[in-house]
């Protein structure tokens, strides 16, 4: 079982495919935030405009391989919800639309897809089962599993740009045949958080592979947010160490009264990677762009080098390294992709 994670234009838009340890069962696929032709502009070309500097792998959403499953769009900002990209695909499209409520609201104002298709991500709150997004995935085999992909979304309090927020993904295949039963695992054991923490044990269980779990966060998130998720939806699917976090590796900073910190950055992601143990640490939001505007005249950027995060990652607070398996840390080019393997 893997999740193959491909970059479609350098920046954050992403194709998730989940594959299963049954060869017959097609992968699970989402698209995340598509972005490729045209510029995006918030308010007018005054205010603000970014343009691409890297061309995307594909120019249209029709050359996919295939329909993606679900497509997620994680905010309301034209980079990230951009018309001109989503309307490539059909009116009836057989995707899923799923995004937070104020994106949702805003592509059914295109009238373009039938609104059945656009739905909105509920907030998530914990022992509340209706805040989780939930699809079942059908097994080939009357005698096997249904699989399940869940979505939830973790808003920051109080933000007023709109921007941070984490989006929390699970996958767990269907079975394609009748396993046998496994041998009893031996449990291993997390602390998710340093502060008001828990450990957790996390281990397949009676013959389940273990669920695949990705946190996408491209502007970043404070951990608190992520933490009630951690510990009680990751917990209770076998869902750590974490698979992949998506999150920002350069720090983004406006003046207060122009949004305050736009990407968290290094800081941010580091107390994320280390609380879930994350087996990846792919970059996101982080491509060079012509970014031109009222918005972005006072813009700070703080780039950090990949030798950089490596030591803090890899190094607690005393200097010595952890005796974790590391964190890979992978920044992704137009059309590569990385394979994270599991079981």
């Amino acid at each position: 079982m893997s999740l193959t994670v491909k970059s479609l234009n350098g920046d954050t838009a992403f194709l998730l495919s989940f594959s299963p340890p049954v060869a017959s069962i097609a992968p699970f696929t989402i698209l995340i935030d598509p972005w490729l032709v045209g510029p995006a502009t918030i308010l007018s070309s005054v205010f603000s405009i970014s343009e691409q500097t890297t061309k995307p792998c594909i120019s249209s959403l029709q050359e996919l391989v295939q329909e993606p499953d679900i497509i997620l769009i994680s905010q309301d900002k034209p980079d990230h919800c951009h018309e001109e990209t989503l309307r490539q695909l059909p009116k009836d499209c057989r995707s899923t639309i799923l995004a937070i409520p104020s994106a949702a609201r805003k592509i059914r104002s295109w009238k373009h897809f039938r609104p059945e298709l656009v739905r909105a991500l509920p907030k998530f709150v914990e022992d509340e089962s209706q805040s989780i997004y939930r699809q079942e995935i059908p097994p080939v085999s009357s005698r096997a599993s249904c699989g399940e992909v869940t979505l939830s979304w973790m808003p920051a309090r109080r933000d007023v740009s709109g921007l941070h927020h984490a989006i929390g993904i699970t996958y767990r295949p269907p079975g394609g045949v009748e396993l046998p039963p496994s041998p009893p695992a031996s449990p291993r054991s997390y602390q998710t958080g340093s502060s008001s923490s828990r450990t957790i044990a996390s281990s397949p269980s009676n013959g389940r592979e273990q669920t695949l779990s990705v946190i996408y966060s491209p502007h970043g998130v404070s951990y608190d947010i992520i933490r009630p998720y951690a510990t009680s939806h990751l917990m209770m699917e076998a869902a750590l160490p974490l698979t992949a976090l998506i999150h920002s590796f350069d720090r983004v900073e406006n003046p207060w009264y122009m949004g305050g910190n736009i990407s968290a950055g290094l800081p941010g992601g580091l107390v994320i990677a280390k609380s879930l143990y994350a087996q990846a640490w792919i970059s996101a939001h982080d491509a060079d762009k012509n970014n031109r505007g009222l918005s972005v005249k006072q813009t700070r950027i703080g780039k950090y080098a990949m030798h950089e995060i490596k030591k803090k990652l890899f190094e607690n607070e005393g200097g010595r390294r952890k005796s974790i398996e590391p964190t890979a840390l992978v920044a992704l080019t137009s059309g590569e992709e990385h394979r994270i393997g599991r079981g």
